[in-house]
């Protein structure tokens, strides 16, 4: 039992011992990716989802080109160039940066500034028994760790502020390094992310990887459960593409549509890798805010 309470006992009876090893047959998950009709397939439990990142990969290896280091600035003012042109056939579009402690995301609140990130990392890495690095919570981390699946943080972003019923053009998702890359290098290969949606509402400060919130378990540990009605992630990919140097910035328009249709309720995200690249990231806590994480919308409220 894991952080038992007071008065809670396990009782264990009828324990049986046999030599022989029983595997059990491998379930397949299919994941689907947002905006196409991809369907990729991973084998069981921890693995299913590299296995899906690495497909999709191999998938779009031909397409792939080596990736140019670009600034925080050179990436918003690109986007800015967009919303320009998307003025054109939308002359009421709206665009907003949802980057925790920076203003103007609200026209009508222009000195408010936006606080509805909120990011926590945590390992579910094996052995099984790594129950200490496993029960951590590193929500208050001005830096994380992001790499594969199970050494990865979970990301939401509040998109509340985009008013019901618009009609999203266009969006972002910024991810700032903290420093030069290592041993794996986004530029020298083809390299593969995406974006994992979950399905619980877990606590910034209370998530590891036994609990979204405290006393309230995934299903599996590290939440590697995509199976039945009511799985902990939903297996799809919102967002997909490889990495780049310095600042990451991928196309979020699939998944900022996905969260404001209506029919899906934003629980936040997971954006791991396969394994080809590696990188440790501010967090919402860092010290400068041009370094925080961000989601860059251009939509229509129509």
């Amino acid at each position: 039992m894991y952080n038992p309470h007071e008065g809670e006992s396990i009782y264990v009876d009828n324990i049986r011992l046999t030599a022989r090893k029983e595997v059990p047959a491998p379930a397949k998950v299919r994941f689907t990716v947002a905006g196409t009709d991809w369907v990729l397939t991973g084998s069981q439990k921890d693995v299913a989802s590299a296995e899906a990142v690495r497909e999709l990969g191999k998938k779009l290896k031909d397409r792939w080109s080596r990736p140019e280091a670009r600034t925080v600035a050179q990436l918003e003012e690109e986007f800015r160039v967009q919303y320009a042109e998307l003025k054109k056939k939308h002359p009421r579009a709206v665009l907003t940066i949802l980057r925790d402690g920076e203003k103007g995301y609200d026209a009508s609140q222009p000195d408010r500034a936006y606080a509805g990130w909120k990011d926590a990392y945590w390992s579910s890495h094996g052995p099984d028994g790594n129950y200490l690095e496993r029960a951590r919570n590193k929500g208050k981390s001005a830096t994380h760790e992001i790499f594969m699946r199970h050494r990865s943080p979970l990301m939401r972003v509040n998109l509340a502020s985009i008013p019901a019923g618009s009609q999203v053009l266009a969006a972002r998702l910024l991810i700032v390094r903290t420093s030069g890359l290592k041993d794996r290098d986004p530029v020298k290969e083809p390299t593969m992310w995406v974006v994992e949606p979950c399905n619980r509402p877990w606590e910034e400060y209370e998530v590891n990887a036994f609990e979204y919130a405290r006393d309230k378990f995934w299903k599996e540990i590290g939440g590697f459960d995509w199976a039945g009605d009511d799985p902990d992630f939903l297996p799809t990919f919102l967002t997909y593409g490889p990495g780049q140097p310095g600042v990451n910035a991928w196309d979020f328009t699939d998944a900022v549509r996905y969260w404001t249709d209506g029919k899906h309720t934003n629980h936040g995200f997971m954006l791991h890798g396969d394994s080809h690249d590696y990188m440790i990231a501010h967090s919402r806590e860092a010290r400068e805010i041009k370094d925080r994480p961000a989601v860059l919308v251009i939509y229509d409220p129509k």
